[in-house]
C-alpha cells in the first residue's frame, strides 16, 4: 500500500511538472500592457490605491536596458531582453536627488558610452535647480551627483555627437523649449535657449483635431456627442527626440494623459536646435479602441540589434484619472523618412525576436483573440462586477469575486473548441488595502482548461508565485485545444478581492476569416475639416473593424479599432486641415484579418 501511494505521488508530481512545462521558459512574444510589478502610485490626492506607471524612458547601456517610469516603484528596472525586468533602487547618496517624496515624475534619462544620466522633474516649485546624477554601474544602483540644471517640466536630455541638449515643456501655457549645456559641468550655454513649439491658446483655432479630447472624450471612440463642444485647452507635454539618417524627430504628447486619445505628435528638422515642422501624417503614435488605449508621452529608442521601439503611456483611469500602464510598440522609418509607430491590434501578442526584424513582421502576426464576449461564470460576484465584464475587451470594467479567498474562480466558455497559443490574465485591484505589508503584494493562481466544463486539466500552476503580475502573460511552448478555461485564486495582493479586468486568450478559432467591407463612404466636414464621417456595411462573422486612414494610400498609419460588428459608422475628429486623407476598413475575427479597399475623399 505504501509503495502504491509513493507511486501515485511521484506520478502526480511528474504530471504537474509536465503541465507546467506547457508554459515556455524562453518567452518570444509579449502582450501590452507590459507585465511589470507596477508600484502603488501616489496620485494628486496623495492616496495610494492603484498600480500605475507612465512617461517611460528606456535607455540601452552596456548591452542592458534600463526603464524609468513616473509614480511607480521609486527606482527603475533592468532587462537583457525587454521581456523580463528586475527592480533596482538608487543608492542612499543620491536618494533625495532622484526622488520627490517616494517617487519621481517624468525624468530626463539618457546614456553615452560612459554613463547613464538622470534628472528628476521635481514638483517642488521653490527649487530653481535640480541635481544631475549619473551612473557607470546602474545595474547595481550606484549613482553620483555630477552637476545641476534648471528645474524643468517633463525634461528630455538628448546627447548627440558629444553635445548635451535639453527639451522641456508641460501644460496649456508652456511651449516646447530648448537649450544646450556644457557636458562637463551641465551649466547652460548662454544664448542657446529658444522656443521650438509655441503653446496653444485656443483649441478651436488648432489646425489639427488631435488636440481635442482632454477630459472630454475619455474612453469614447466616436466624437459625435462632442463635435463643436471641445473647450479644454490641450496639455502638450513629454518632449522626446531621436536622430535617424541625419534627420531629427522631436515628439510631444497631446491632448492630455487621461483619455484614449492620448497620442504623440512628431516634428522633423535637419537640426537639433530648431526648424521643426509638424508632419502631415500625425499623430505618429495613436492607440484607440480594443482592450486598452492611449499611446502618448513616449520614448523612442534602439535595441541592441538596431531595431527601433517606442515605450509609451497607456491609460486605465479606473481608481484615479492618472492610473496608467506601459506599452511597447515597434517603430519604423521608411525610405521617405516617415516615422511610424505600429499600434494596429497593439494589445494582441507581438513577437519580440532577439535579432534584427521588420516591424510589420512582428506586430499583429497572427494569434487572434478567442475570448471576446464569451459566456462566463464565477464562484461568486459582487453586484455591478459581473463575470461577463472580464470578457468585454475593456480595461475600464472588471469582474470581482465577493472575497479574496483561495478557491474563488472564474470560468470562460469559448462555445467551441479553440486553439490556444497564449493567455493574458489581467488582474484588477478590488478593495485592496494600500497599507497592507509589501510582502502581501503578489498574485498566485492556477489555470485550467477543459473540453466539457467538468473535467479540468492543469495548464499552469502559479500557486508558488511571490511577485506581482498584474498583466500576467503566458506563452505556451506548444498550442493546446480547449472549450473552457478556468482561473482559480490562490492569493490576491494586499488583502483585496479576486478580480479580473479581462481574461484574454489568443490563438485560432478555426473559423473562416470574416468577409470584406464592400460599401465604404467618407464625408469630410466642409465647415471644419478636422472632422470626417465614415460609414461601411455590416459584415457578419466579424468580431470588429479596423478603421484605417492616412495622408497617403501607402501610409495608412492611423487606426481606430471598433469592437463588435454592429457599429458601422464613426465620426473622426483628429484630422488636419488642408490634408487629403485615404481610408480603408478591415474586418477581423478569431481567425484572422480581411483587408478592405482604399478610397479617397
Amino acid at each position: 500500500m505504501k509503495n502504491k501511494l509513493s507511486l501515485l505521488l511521484v506520478s502526480f508530481f511528474l504530471f504537474s511538472c509536465a503541465e507546467n512545462k506547457q508554459v515556455t521558459e524562453q518567452q518570444t512574444t509579449f502582450c501590452n500592457p507590459m507585465n511589470l510589478d507596477y508600484g502603488w502610485g501616489c496620485f494628486q490626492k496623495r492616496e495610494k490605491k492603484a498600480r500605475t506607471a507612465a512617461d517611460p524612458v528606456i535607455v540601452l547601456f552596456k548591452d542592458k536596458y534600463y526603464l524609468f517610469t513616473t509614480m511607480d516603484i521609486g527606482g527603475y528596472r533592468v532587462s537583457d531582453d525587454l521581456i523580463t525586468w528586475k527592480d533596482v533602487y538608487f543608492n542612499p547618496e543620491v536618494h533625495a536627488s532622484a526622488l520627490d517624496i517616494d517617487h519621481y515624475v517624468a525624468p530626463a534619462v539618457a546614456a553615452d558610452d560612459n554613463y547613464v544620466y538622470f534628472i528628476n522633474f521635481t514638483r517642488d516649485r521653490s527649487k530653481k535647480k535640480v541635481d544631475v546624477i549619473r551612473s557607470a554601474d546602474p545595474e547595481n544602483g550606484k549613482w553620483e551627483k555630477c552637476g545641476e540644471v534648471r528645474r524643468m517640466a517633463d525634461p528630455c536630455l538628448f546627447i548627440d555627437d558629444g553635445r548635451f541638449y535639453f527639451y522641456y515643456g508641460l501644460g496649456a501655457e508652456q511651449s516646447t523649449t530648448f537649450f544646450e549645456v556644457n557636458p562637463e559641468t551641465f551649466e547652460e550655454i548662454e544664448g542657446t535657449k529658444k522656443v521650438l513649439r509655441e503653446y496653444i491658446t485656443d483649441v478651436k483655432e488648432c489646425t489639427s483635431g488631435y488636440h481635442f479630447g482632454r477630459r472630454e472624450l475619455y474612453d469614447e471612440i466616436d466624437a459625435s456627442a462632442w463635435m463643436g463642444k471641445f473647450q479644454k485647452i490641450p496639455c502638450p507635454e513629454g518632449a522626446w527626440i531621436v536622430k535617424n539618417n541625419d534627420k531629427y524627430y522631436l515628439q510631444y504628447a497631446t491632448p492630455g494623459t487621461i483619455c484614449n486619445w492620448y497620442c504623440d505628435i512628431v516634428m522633423e528638422s535637419d537640426s537639433a536646435n530648431g526648424g521643426f515642422i509638424e508632419q502631415p501624417y500625425n499623430p505618429v503614435s495613436l492607440k484607440v479602441g480594443g482592450f486598452i488605449g492611449g499611446a502618448g508621452h513616449s520614448c523612442v529608442f534602439k535595441d541592441k540589434y538596431g531595431n527601433w521601439w517606442q515605450a509609451t503611456s497607456m491609460w486605465i483611469g479606473n481608481h484615479d484619472e492618472f492610473e496608467r500602464r506601459i506599452g511597447l510598440f515597434p517603430v519604423s522609418f521608411d525610405a521617405k523618412g516617415r516615422m511610424r509607430t505600429h499600434t494596429v491590434l497593439g494589445d494582441y501578442p507581438m513577437l519580440l525576436p532577439q535579432k534584427k526584424f521588420e516591424p510589420q513582421d512582428i506586430s499583429a502576426f497572427g494569434w487572434m483573440l478567442q475570448s471576446f464576449n464569451k459566456a462566463c461564470m464565477a464562484s461568486s460576484s459582487l453586484p455591478g462586477f459581473e463575470p461577463e465584464k472580464a470578457a468585454d475587451e475593456n480595461v475600464r470594467t472588471w469582474w470581482s469575486a465577493e472575497s479574496g479567498n483561495a478557491g474563488e474562480h472564474f470560468v470562460m466558455n469559448f462555445g467551441k473548441k479553440v486553439q490556444i497559443n497564449s493567455v493574458q490574465i489581467n488582474f484588477a485591484e478590488q478593495d485592496i488595502n494600500p497599507e497592507a505589508p509589501k510582502e502581501t503584494d503578489y498574485h498566485a493562481y492556477k489555470l485550467y482548461t477543459s473540453n466539457d466544463g467538468h473535467t479540468w486539466k492543469l495548464l499552469a500552476d502559479k500557486s508558488g508565485n511571490k511577485t506581482a503580475v498584474p498583466h500576467e502573460y503566458l506563452e505556451l511552448s506548444k498550442s493546446v485545444e480547449a472549450s473552457y478555461m478556468k482561473v482559480e485564486n490562490v492569493h490576491t495582493p494586499k488583502e483585496g478581492k479576486f478580480a479580473l479586468l479581462d481574461l484574454r486568450v489568443f490563438g485560432s478559432g478555426y473559423s473562416d476569416k470574416p468577409g470584406q467591407v464592400k460599401e465604404l463612404s467618407v464625408k469630410r466636414n466642409q465647415e471644419d475639416e478636422r472632422y470626417a464621417s465614415i460609414a461601411w456595411n455590416k459584415v457578419s462573422g466579424a468580431d470588429g473593424y479596423l478603421v484605417r486612414f492616412g495622408y497617403q494610400p501607402d501610409f495608412l498609419n492611423q487606426c481606430i479599432q471598433v469592437k463588435g460588428n454592429e457599429t458601422t459608422e464613426l465620426l473622426l475628429h483628429i484630422l488636419t486641415k488642408g490634408v487629403k486623407y485615404y481610408y480603408r476598413v478591415d474586418t477581423y475575427n478569431d481567425s484572422g484579418i480581411t483587408e478592405g479597399n482604399v478610397i479617397s475623399e
